[in-house]
């Protein structure tokens, strides 16, 4: 007597399921019906390699609409938080079907007025829902951040109405931390290419600009985000001003690599936004650099006094240690002109430290003479030799 495996079985049952339902499709058009109770067996199997092949036989119509209803199901039925460790198998078949092909410019409308027409609609349709299904699954911290890494590239641009994120997302951008910056990205293509109204989004933002967020290892990311938020020509100045301050302010107690890209950021707002040079051109005797009335606790920055402040944080890092950040804070004395600086977010600290590295000398002086008095005993208590 042969011992079967309880795997075994899972991959027999598997292979005989699927030749069915293809058989079925020979004489017959796809059961979506059936096909969706398959695919949610598959996934209550929890098994990889199973949604792994299932996701390779996603190909047709018929079998993309099957899977977009099985999963939608599926996720209705285990929203629980008992239910957290299925998440990730529903990711990975989810993130395995493929619809940019009805969803980009290509598809033109020759395509869309063929039979398959009615059937690519409800593709579409069933794509939204069954997305806002599976993101009301509970899930694990990493497969969270997984998902919001990837939102605005892999399933936005493929949404029929991406406006029903919206909830997720400002949730997800309320939770701060890393949560909070994964949000950005999708959220700010909500606002700017989908009329979404979110007036608290750079006050929020602006929130999360703190001292301690430029010592996080996701900074560089961070920042790269801000310097594109900004650069819209329609923002206030009091607005920018506030940024452009609390960056100065904040970077006094930031590494060297991060206070080069800060100080970058500022110079391409100065650029973007003539109403706020005024901060750089207050000289030392201006009542804004005696006595400076911008609030650092304020979080609100329409109330923290930054467009009446002046930047003299940048006179004190222009003396500062790094050859680096003094050259690049001199250059915002000179005359601007319309070509924003490039951030070098590719450096980080090791980076920098090679590139001043090279920079010295390999030959270091040393005593042309050798001396003739020195005694070895003379110091045997401090050094070893």
């Amino acid at each position: 007597r042969v011992a079967i495996t309880a795997g075994e079985i899972l991959e027999s049952a598997y292979a005989t399921s699927l030749s069915f339902l293809s058989a079925e499709t020979v004489f017959v058009k796809l059961s979506r019906d059936r096909a969706a109770v398959f695919i949610e067996h598959i996934l209550i199997s929890k098994q990889s390699e199973l949604v792994t092949r299932l996701s390779n036989e996603v190909s047709d119509l018929d079998w993309k609409y099957a899977t977009f209803r099985g999963i939608e199901r599926f996720a209705k039925k285990h929203s629980a938080e008992s239910h957290v460790d299925m998440s990730p198998f529903v990711y990975q078949l989810l993130s395995s079907v493929d619809i940019s092909e009805f969803t980009s410019s290509e598809h033109t409308e020759k395509k869309r007025k063929t039979d398959a027409s009615k059937t690519i609609f409800h593709i579409c349709k069933a794509y939204n829902s069954t997305w806002i299904q599976f993101l009301k699954m509970p899930k694990s911290k990493e497969l969270y951040h997984t998902i919001l890494s990837s939102l605005h590239e892999k399933v936005i641009p493929h949404m029929q109405n991406p406006k029903l994120l919206i909830d997720f997302l400002v949730d997800s951008y309320d939770l701060g931390g890393t949560t909070s910056l994964l949000a950005l990205n999708s959220l700010f293509i909500l606002i700017t290419e989908y009329n979404l109204d979110y007036p608290s989004f750079y006050p929020k933002l602006y929130r999360m600009l703190t001292a301690d967020l430029l010592h996080a290892p996701y900074v560089t990311r961070f920042i790269s985000m801000l310097d594109t938020f900004l650069k819209s020509p329609l923002l206030p100045a009091y607005l920018v001003a506030a940024f452009a301050k609390r960056l100065a302010h904040n970077s006094l107690q930031a590494p060297p690599h991060v206070i080069v890209i800060v100080v970058r950021v500022i110079t391409n707002l100065i650029k973007l936004h003539p109403s706020v040079k005024r901060l750089v051109h207050r000289g030392p005797d201006h009542a804004a650099v005696r006595e400076d009335p911008f609030l650092p606790a304020e979080q609100d920055p329409a109330q923290c006094n930054a467009l009446q402040s002046s930047l003299w944080e940048l006179e004190v890092l222009a003396e500062h240690y790094c050859p680096g950040i003094a050259t690049t804070v001199k250059t915002l004395r000179k005359p601007t002109d319309e070509i924003l600086v490039g951030l070098g977010l590719e450096k980080g600290y090791d980076g920098l430290f090679k590139e001043y590295l090279k920079m010295w000398s390999k030959d270091p002086p040393l005593e042309f003479t050798e001396p003739l008095t020195f005694n070895q005993s003379e110091f045997a208590d401090i050094f070893t030799f």
